[in-house]
């Protein structure tokens, strides 16, 4: 009598494996998707289901009816995470996970980050005075069959994550802090502006050109330099490595693009004055020495 059992028992067992390895093999309808981007140290990640456009015409007022409280994914709600304090179009939010939300009208959407992060898609949360909320512009742009979130532009200080769905597109500007300093002492600077004739060596080739520093209101070294390698390079600023080392910081107009972390300006200073200085790569390969006019 045990026998039939114990082969009953064994095929009720075989049976719901190969059920649940089906199960688990299946392809969900919006499969989770994840973008993240290290900013100097700021991890920004956002987590989102991939919502399918499957042929559906009307997304905006359709899919996703005007007024209603929407998250930009599917299944649980898309979430933006964040180690450190950032800013979002100019918006201060402190560091945290939160669940993403949009509220949409035709002539205007609304994004509204909530600190609650594992919310069901379908569970919108209540107005209230912890979330962060802003009005945020759309525009038209090429086909996205799968909601898309993807950091388009990286910067020293930022970028730009961007959400792609259908013929809809949006942009979100981050911001962070640097960490890296790059204002300078008006008693150090003070031994450092003036002007200097730069001869070129290494990758550089051979060429003898004109190399200004002064000292903005600021507390920035400003560098002219006449035919640098570069177009960010013609005017960039000196950030302090320290005992009289300097690394370049590209600008775009007045602020921040990058820090140039391989290029390094060493100033040997006689009796408190620089009077010359050397630029070195980070293998220590000389790339051209400057004198004093």
């Amino acid at each position: 009598m045990k026998k039939p059992l114990l082969v009953f028992s064994s095929l009720v067992a075989v049976a719901t494996f190969a059920a649940t390895s089906v199960a688990t093999a299946q392809i969900k309808a919006s499969e989770r998707g994840v973008s993240t981007q290290t900013i100097d140290g700021t991890i920004i990640t956002i987590d989102y289901g991939r919502l399918a456009v499957r042929g559906r015409t009307e997304l905006w007022g359709g899919v996703v009816p005007w007024g209603k409280v929407w998250t930009p994914g599917a299944n649980w709600a898309t979430t933006l995470e964040t180690n450190r304090d950032i800013t979002v179009n100019g918006h201060e939010l402190a560091a945290g996970r939160y669940s993403v939300w949009m509220q949409l009208q035709p002539d205007a959407w609304t994004l509204i980050l909530d600190p609650q992060p594992r919310r069901f898609h379908l569970m919108g949360p209540p107005e209230s005075d912890d979330q962060l909320r802003f009005e945020i512009p759309t525009e038209t742009g090429p086909h996205t069959e799968l909601l898309t979130w993807l950091f388009t532009e990286v910067h020293a200080t930022g970028g730009t994550l961007e959400m792609a769905w259908g013929d809809t597109r949006l942009a979100l500007d981050i911001g962070v802090t640097s960490t890296q300093v790059s204002t300078v002492a008006a008693d150090i600077a003070e031994h450092l502006v003036g002007n200097y004739r730069f001869t070129t060596a290494g990758p550089l080739g051979d060429q003898t050109v004109d190399f200004e520093i002064s000292y903005d209101s600021d507390s920035h070294l400003v560098v002219e330099w006449e035919n640098a390698p570069a177009e960010k390079l013609l005017r960039f600023w000196l950030a302090p490595l320290g005992a009289g080392m300097f690394i370049p910081v590209e600008l775009e107009g007045d602020e921040i693009f990058g820090m140039v972390t391989d290029l390094v300006f060493e100033f040997d200073p006689v009796e408190g004055r620089a009077e010359t200085f050397e630029l070195h790569a980070l293998d220590d390969d000389l790339w051209g020495s400057a004198v004093r006019d």
